[in-house]
């Protein structure tokens, strides 16, 4: 089991075999909007199905103690999509960032829904937001706002941005033109702030993830490296592929986060790396390593790879 792999494997290993409860530590600036263990917490959860266009998918949950269970089959010949949907409320998440998901999926790609009051042209806008999820395992999703997009009746719209200081609903979807039979649990739903702890699961099922790591930003194989992926800036961003600089003496990134010492620590610590040389890691959208290097490596190298694993030739009909 590859290092990163490997604490996936005991970070998940340190949850309860059931969701995640009300009373569990949660980083400071997270809200918790249900867990699905008590009444309170119950957000009136309702089926909305492609039939109410002449559709032809069935789709069921059941909310039991501590998740709730999503699972049906879709059918493209007439709508091809199931959901479920929350009962109006109002939220304030203006302090916040983005939805974070507990979720054990079955492969398939899903979509996080938001309402708000916000019209355009006299309809009302719906936002949504796609996630993939693993096969079988849990895992922690992070979707941030502004990765949702106004839609009506599933078509991209011109609506206004999403205002997360006026949510008036949320929902769960199944709509990625496929057939056949799917299932999704939900455990909790949290709203997350940029104060979260930097993790390297953030990314799994979302991006691949290039981590460079090296002593200093004047390190000669972090130069070459860097500059390589600038040079490829769009073939990096069309595989999903995020950029991750770990440094002994100056600030590490993610993106364009700032890490602090902690985080940068753990992340090497997770992927076996040591201060004080260079060192390449790229991390798969399962949380695998797929590639491990001591020196600066050509962007066309990385690309081959990534072009030839399984995931992503799923993706490439769709790009």
């Amino acid at each position: 089991m590859t290092p990163i792999s490997l604490l996936f494997g005991l970070l998940l290993m340190t949850l309860p075999s059931l969701p995640l409860a009300a009373s569990d530590s949660r980083p400071e600036g997270e809200l918790m909007l249900t867990d699905f263990t008590s009444n309170s917490s119950d957000l009136g959860w309702y089926m909305v199905n492609d039939n109410v266009m002449g559709g032809r998918s069935k789709g069921y949950f059941a909310q039991t103690q501590g998740e709730i269970n999503f699972e049906g089959r879709t059918n493209t010949n007439g709508g091809g999509f199931s959901s479920i949907r929350t009962s109006p409320l109002q939220l304030d998440l203006s302090s916040h960032v983005g939805i974070q998901l507990y979720v054990r999926g079955d492969g398939r790609r899903y979509i996080w829904q938001l309402a708000t009051a916000a019209r355009s042209r006299g309809r009302q806008v719906r936002y949504w937001a796609d996630f993939d999820t693993g096969n079988g395992n849990w895992n922690i999703v992070n979707i941030p706002f502004s990765s949702f997009i106004p839609r009506y009746r599933g078509k991209q719209h011109s609506g206004p941005a999403l205002d997360p200081g006026q949510i008036t609903g949320m929902g769960l979807m199944i709509y990625d033109n496929q057939d056949g039979p799917f299932k999704l649990s939900l455990a909790t739903v949290h709203a997350y702030s940029e104060d979260a702890p930097f993790t390297l699961m953030q990314y799994q099922w979302k991006n691949r993830v290039l981590i460079v790591s090296a002593p200093t930003e004047d390190d000669r194989n972090l130069i070459e490296q860097h500059d390589a992926v600038t040079l490829t800036r769009d073939e990096f961003a069309s595989r999903d592929i995020v950029l991750v600089t770990l440094l002994d003496e100056e600030i590490s990134t993610a993106e364009n986060r700032e890490l602090t010492t902690g985080e940068t620590v753990t992340a090497r610590e997770a992927l076996d790396i040591r201060p004080g040389s260079f060192a390449l890691r790229l991390i798969g959208k399962d949380g695998s390593i797929k590639f491990s290097g001591e020196v600066a490596t050509s962007m066309a190298e990385i690309f081959a790879l990534i072009d030839s694993m399984p995931m992503r030739q799923r993706e490439m009909p769709d790009r």
